[in-house]
């Protein structure tokens, strides 16, 4: 019967430092670790190995509910599976552990709370850009290629001197960028030869 930790931030930018010493204070005798996306289909090696890992008797150690996932079906998959090879989950920042009958209950109703969060934030998003939209904003990213560019650029190409590709580090854009607000007479735009 052994405690098995498993830490798992999104980004590179992130640390495991919290997580790896709290796993630790908690009595985790060995901890599987990784940089990945909690999506689902996402590429989790390290979280694979911790499952390989666990034994019956054993116990799978997170600090937080959201290192395991974000949808309730897969959450409720996993309990499901760690009952049937009879391991047991235990979410430190919860109090959860899911061998006692109040754990299994609290994670099931946390898990619920968090997938209905999720789907009221997709709700809200989508309502906010169908209301942006009904006053005529379109949503994206915004333009970074100026007038004054596209002026200096078109401006470069009239000469008929320089290149695309001579006209893109001139204005500081890219070359595709360039290609889409070149206005020509002729269809085919100088390159580099």
């Amino acid at each position: 019967m052994a405690d098995i930790g498993y830490a798992r931030v999104s980004t590179p930018e992130q640390s495991l430092d919290r997580q790896l010493d709290d796993l630790k204070a908690a009595g985790c005798t060995r901890i599987f670790a990784e940089t990945a996306s909690g999506k689902r289909g996402a590429h989790r090696p390290e979280w694979e190995a911790c499952l390989g890992h666990l034994r019956a008797g054993d116990s799978l150690v997170v600090t937080e509910l959201s290192r395991l996932g974000r949808n309730t079906g897969d959450l409720g998959r996993l309990l499901d599976d760690l009952d049937d090879r009879q391991v047991g989950l235990k979410i430190l920042n919860l109090g959860v552990d899911t061998r006692t009958a109040a754990g299994r209950l609290i994670f099931t109703i946390v898990g619920a709370v968090a997938a209905m969060e999720r789907d009221l934030l997709i709700e809200r998003t989508h309502s906010g850009l169908a209301a942006a939209r009904a006053r005529g904003r379109v949503g994206g990213r915004r333009r970074s290629y100026t007038p004054e560019q596209q002026r200096e650029a078109q401006q470069l190409y009239d000469t008929g001197q320089v290149t695309v590709d001579q006209i893109a580090r001139a204005v500081g854009s890219s070359v595709t960028t360039v290609y889409r607000y070149l206005k020509s007479s002729d269809s085919t735009p100088r390159t580099c030869e």
